[in-house]
């Protein structure tokens, strides 16, 4: 890209709100469709924001921890969440209540659109002063969420895009409603090779360089076991991530959803059973998933697979 946009490093420091951060904040955006169903959501019929972290745990639930301490940091009284789904995800739009948090599900408007054909129509519904915190709900962090804000929100862009080290886009975005107002009402948009050199030619477009990674995708099968690697790694203490040359054999985590049915013996070794699955005595399972509907015989070795209904496949 041959356009330019000013940079804003970052440190991990515990955040300080001697003044009233983020107060132009309107609402929180997680976005949670497919245009097309990816394999993880073919096999397991669970859109990534549902599916299990621990046996009564979903990745939805991690989000709203974070929102519930995003809100009560800031000192919001009532935030609004909406994440944004295609009608195929599985999930069904509601709304509920969270302490601070209104949250909604609700059907993706615009799912043609691209990024910011989406994010467009999005902010057409407020003020031009008014601030969206985007980014996607199909991943699991691993930094407060109440930091990455307020580093967003201190590289004082119109809009501000957030990078790990490298500069690689995290996905997580702060941006004042009224940069959006250029971008075409129909068609397609995309947003990093489209709206962010049109609109840096009028408005602060500002990158927040997080110090190190802030969260790992679970929208791939792969994605998803190696979130939930890292994430029981950094829950029982240990932080300092799986080592280059670390022995894939070590043992982080195994999940059993709730509704599933697990014999005597088995091993779980950094693998999943999916609520409805059957899993009989002695079976060992290794960096794989069981879906629902499917049992797994007694004594069978499962190694890198998915297994579902239609059968398994390789990792």
């Amino acid at each position: 890209m041959n356009w330019r946009i000013a940079e804003h490093s970052t440190k991990p420091e515990k955040p300080k709100l001697a003044y009233q951060p983020l107060s132009g904040m309107r609402a929180v955006v997680l976005l949670a469709g497919d245009v097309r169903t990816n394999t993880l959501r073919k096999l397991t019929g669970r859109a990534s924001p549902s599916l299990p972290v621990g046996a009564n745990r979903t990745v939805l639930d991690c989000w709203r921890e974070q929102l519930i301490t995003l809100a009560e940091t800031l000192g919001i009284e009532q935030l609004p969440v909406r994440v944004l789904i295609t009608r195929n995800s599985g999930l069904q739009p509601r709304t509920e209540r969270f302490g601070p948090l209104l949250m909604s599900i609700e059907y993706d408007p615009s799912p043609l659109r691209g990024t910011a054909g989406l994010l467009s129509d999005i902010a057409r519904a407020y003020n031009d002063a008014d601030q969206l915190l985007v980014t996607s709900a199909g991943q699991i962090l691993f930094e407060p969420l109440i930091r990455i804000a307020l580093d967003l929100h201190a590289a004082g862009g119109d809009f501000t895009l957030g990078t790990d080290p490298s500069g690689v886009p995290s996905g997580m975005m702060l941006f004042n409603c009224g940069c959006m107002r250029d971008i075409s009402p129909v068609g397609f948009c995309d947003l990093n090779e489209q709206a962010l050199p049109a609109m840096a030619r009028s408005h602060k477009v500002r990158i927040a360089r997080f110090a190190g990674p802030v969260a790992m995708s679970v929208r791939t099968l792969p994605g998803y076991l190696g979130a939930l690697r890292a994430y029981h790694q950094q829950a029982s203490g240990r932080n300092g991530g799986d080592q280059p040359f670390e022995e894939r054999w070590r043992h982080k985590f195994g999940v059993i959803e709730a509704g599933a049915t697990v014999g005597r013996d088995v091993v779980l070794h950094d693998s999943v059973v999916l609520s409805g699955a059957h899993v009989e005595n002695g079976a060992v399972l290794v960096r794989s998933v069981v879906c629902p509907g499917v049992t797994i015989t007694r004594d069978a070795h499962i190694v890198d697979k998915v297994i579902s209904g239609n059968g398994g496949m390789m990792l």
